[in-house]
């Protein structure tokens, strides 16, 4: 692989990944609407070996000519979480079901090798926690977002074949410092409101998640990008199998870093899901540990917060509320 389309680089995961492939001489063709602006990527604009193209994934004819003589795709764009796509309802599934049909089509039409697919573990929705999902596992969805991502992978599973190999990674929760931050997920929000407040609240904290620093998400897919899998089987879980915690057990860890912190546990919740999950699939195919632990990332955020390269007005556009109001604030620039 010389030359990879890689859709959404301007978000969370993009910013730690393109991190990744420059290292490895790989030149990017970083496809994104910008809807958030371009600050994440304008580090790399005077490096020859990565362009920034603004366009919609739906966009069929901008697609087509700006993925010409590219290798592989890395999909990553799209209405990340349940809540903003519950809030866009039909247009999200459009974004991102049509988007990444469009977007595979258009791959396998041009010859592209690999299509890589940022999935996630929210597929399995509610799950016997007392059981570790693995990839064969029923799935169980709970939001638009999900049933979208479980879409995807049917129709990249069909239309993958030895010529076109198509690979769908389920990641896990993610967290930790990159170009561009999130503060809608657990770990990180946790952190700021701990080292902001000295108090936290926690909703149902006996809920299973997965965790996985989003420098280690990174690095599983540049090595799925570079690794010749030999099986045909088109989907992994993507994360660490004894990073699964539940919210409990994340907030003592916290609480180690701030022994003064104080917690309010709340038992009722709007978010259903909880699972933990079995990564040891790709584990054992890629022969990856992980580099960061859940500590690492509290760690990362009380710094940043320490050294005000992180500030209120920041967390709250993107918290969940924050995106919330983005998504349905822009809205009509996104039909």
């Amino acid at each position: 692989m010389k030359k990879i389309f890689l859709t959404g680089g301007c978000g969370y995961i993009g910013g730690a990944l393109i991190d990744e492939l420059l290292k490895s001489n790989l030149k990017i063709i970083c496809y994104d609407l910008l809807i958030y602006g371009n600050k994440t990527t304008r580090k790399y604009l005077k490096n020859k070996n990565f362009k920034l193209i603004s366009g919609d994934i739906r966009d069929k004819k901008k697609i087509r000519s700006s993925m010409k003589g590219c290798d592989a795709v890395i999909h990553l764009a799209g209405i990340v979480g349940d809540k903003p796509c519950d809030v866009l309802g039909n247009l999200s599934y459009d974004i991102n079901f049509n988007g990444t049909k469009t977007l595979a089509d258009i791959a396998k039409e041009r010859g592209i090798k690999k299509f890589i697919f940022a999935s996630t573990c929210s597929n399995y929705g509610i799950s016997d926690p007392n059981i570790f999902a693995k990839e064969n596992s029923q799935l169980n969805p709970v939001s638009i977002y999900a049933e979208s991502k479980i879409d995807c992978e049917k129709y990249l599973s069909k239309i993958g074949n030895d010529d076109f190999k198509t690979l769908s990674l389920r990641i896990a929760t993610i967290y930790g410092v990159a170009n561009k931050i999130r503060f809608d997920l657990t770990v990180n929000s946790f952190a700021y409101e701990a080292i902001r407040d000295a108090k936290i609240s926690v909703f149902a904290a006996n809920t299973w998640r997965p965790y996985a620093h989003v420098k280690d998400i990174a690095k599983i897919i540049r090595l799925s990008l570079q690794k010749n899998f030999k099986s045909k089987e088109r989907i992994f879980n993507a994360g660490f199998t004894d990073q699964n915690f539940t919210k409990k057990s994340i907030v003592k860890i916290l609480k180690t870093l701030m022994p003064d912190l104080v917690i309010k546990y709340i038992n009722v919740s709007n978010d259903l899901r909880n699972y933990k999950v079995d990564f040891s699939k790709l584990e054992k195919e890629l022969k990856i540990k992980n580099q960061y632990t859940v500590q690492n990332g509290f760690t990362e955020i009380i710094n940043f917060y320490k050294k005000k390269l992180i500030d209120e007005d920041y967390f709250k556009k993107t918290n969940l509320d924050g995106v919330v109001k983005f998504y349905l604030d822009n809205r009509k620039n996104l039909k």
